[in-house]
């Protein structure tokens, strides 16, 4: 099952933004491109505060809230964990694109028949 990425809310103007991954390797990822402010240890239902960085570079993106949810009780019924980043539209889609660059591929709309 591959994992998934998306920004989570509606474009405008906003001051809080969500980027949700959703699937197998989410915590894998999350290892990647977040270095949270203390322990790293991965309790389900928590929200961890931190910094989304650049892996290469180790350049600061943004700081923002993690919050971890674990299959199967989750809205996807997989790993998966949201995101919350400064509202801006450049943040949101850097951290996403960190996500597609470490594993994730773009989740595509649902259909619905």
């Amino acid at each position: 099952m591959k994992t998934i990425a998306a920004i989570s809310t509606s474009p405008g103007v906003g001051g809080i933004g969500i980027v949700r991954m959703s699937g197998e390797n989410v915590f894998e990822i999350l290892e990647k491109i977040f270095k949270p402010l203390g322990n790293n240890e991965i309790k389900p239902y928590t929200l961890k505060y931190g910094h989304i960085i650049e892996p290469k570079t180790g350049k600061i993106i943004d700081e923002v809230l993690v919050s971890y949810f674990c299959a199967p009780k989750s809205y996807t019924k997989e790993n998966m964990c949201e995101i919350n980043s400064h509202g801006s539209s450049v943040v949101m889609r850097k951290i996403l694109e960190l996500c597609l660059e470490n594993g994730a591929v773009m989740a595509e709309p649902r259909r619905i028949y």
